[in-house]
């Protein structure tokens, strides 16, 4: 049970790396050693927590005008805020990543697409694999309810 919990949590750790080297497989970025995986990785993960949030923010806040002035429906505006907006987003940051570390990006859509969604699957498989394995009593069977008393209050 530890042991394919740890299992999970790497999975979902390697999920970025394993993403990138799918797009790099695939063609649509060229990576010219293993470091630059790592590197990549590191810059996107700095990326993603610094620039991404204001991206976004300035990205919704410049498309906003225009998205109204179409007179679209809720679900319309909610997917093109959320996804579209996202998608430039990420995009963005991929960008600037692969130029700062001179990585050659043969087809930015496609290696974002490519990259968001592979590391989203491989995420969310190793999430649900893991909750669907369910807590367990102490000799393997399913865990007894508690009634409360053994619930620390702070």
């Amino acid at each position: 049970m530890l042991l394919l919990g740890c299992l999970f949590a790497l999975l979902r750790l390697f999920a970025l790396p394993i993403s990138i080297l799918i797009a790099h497989r695939l063609g649509y970025l060229v990576l010219s050693s293993n470091w630059d995986v790592v590197w990549l990785v590191l810059l996107l993960g700095f990326f993603n927590v610094i620039i991404r949030p204001l991206l976004q923010v300035f990205l919704l806040l410049f498309s906003l005008p225009f998205i109204i002035s179409l007179g679209l429906s809720k679900t319309v505006f909610n997917f093109i805020a959320q996804y579209v907006v996202l998608f430039l987003a990420n995009s963005i940051v991929l960008y600037l990543s692969c130029k700062l570390l001179g990585i050659a990006l043969v087809s930015w859509a496609l290696a974002t697409l490519t990259i968001s969604v592979s590391a989203y699957l491989i995420s969310m498989n190793a999430s649900a694999s893991f909750v669907a394995m369910g807590p367990k009593g102490p000799s393997g069977g399913p865990a007894k309810k508690s009634d409360g008393s053994d619930v620390i209050d702070i």
